[in-house]
């Protein structure tokens, strides 16, 4: 089971790289160049990354919709409690279980972001305009 979860989560981010790989690459210069304080720097980048990932990755997009009531909590939760976030762990395992729930595969499978092989099973195997995956950051 774990493996199958690997895979949902590595398909999703060969897609958001494949799609978003500007974004990603801003995001990720922005962190680095600003490692004290990376959180109120590149908010941004964040959320220009987090638009693209939910525009082109449909999983993404879903499981936001179908969790939103335990991002805003955990979100919430890690406002109010910066100084010891830990306070935040049940909130937390329950966005988990959310998006262990709203972001599961079809039984297709994954389509795979990289398509080089184009056999008719394949075909059957990558329906059109989905792209289903474990989500990524959560857009503010």
């Amino acid at each position: 089971m774990a493996i199958f979860h690997m895979d949902v989560a590595d398909n999703t981010v060969a897609l958001v790289t494949k799609h978003c790989g500007l974004q990603l690459e801003l995001y990720q210069k922005c962190v680095t160049q600003n490692p004290e304080n990376w959180d109120m720097k590149c908010i941004t980048q964040k959320r220009a990354l987090a638009k693209c990932s939910e525009d082109n990755v449909p999983i993404i997009k879903h499981v936001k919709e179908m969790c939103d009531p335990f991002i805003r909590d955990y979100d919430a939760c890690v406002m109010k409690n910066q100084q010891d976030p830990t306070v935040c762990l049940e909130s937390l395992k329950r966005l988990f279980h959310c998006t262990e729930e709203h972001g599961k595969l079809p039984p297709t499978g994954p389509p795979r972001a990289n398509s080089s092989s184009s056999s008719p099973s394949d075909a059957k195997e990558k329906p059109a305009g989905t792209g289903y995956g474990y989500r990524g950051g959560v857009q503010k």
